[in-house]
């Protein structure tokens, strides 16, 4: 259990996590085309909070994270973007 993570996400510049304010990771993104960035906050918090409950390191998980982000922004529409775990693993 890990309490006191905030996520701060940074749009193309990627995202931080921090742990009891302090920074424990930093990713950036694969570059994409962005087209449509309608669902890819809620692709990035779901994969991170999926990563963090698989028990992956924190960086590991916000790459993650920001690769589903990525991926969604990078489709049209809500839910059609939402990455698979398979294309998430394909784009890292």
């Amino acid at each position: 259990r890990r309490d006191g993570l905030v996520a701060v996400t940074l749009g193309a510049e990627g995202a931080t996590l921090l742990e009891d304010g302090e920074e424990i990771a930093r990713a950036r993104p694969p570059r994409v085309e962005a087209v449509d960035g309608t669902a890819a906050g809620d692709a990035f918090t779901a994969c991170l909070l999926v990563s963090l409950l698989e028990k992956r390191e924190p960086g590991e998980a916000l790459g993650r994270a920001c690769a589903a982000g990525a991926l969604a922004a990078s489709r049209l529409g809500a839910q059609p973007s939402l990455p698979t775990a398979a294309e998430i693993d394909s784009i890292l």
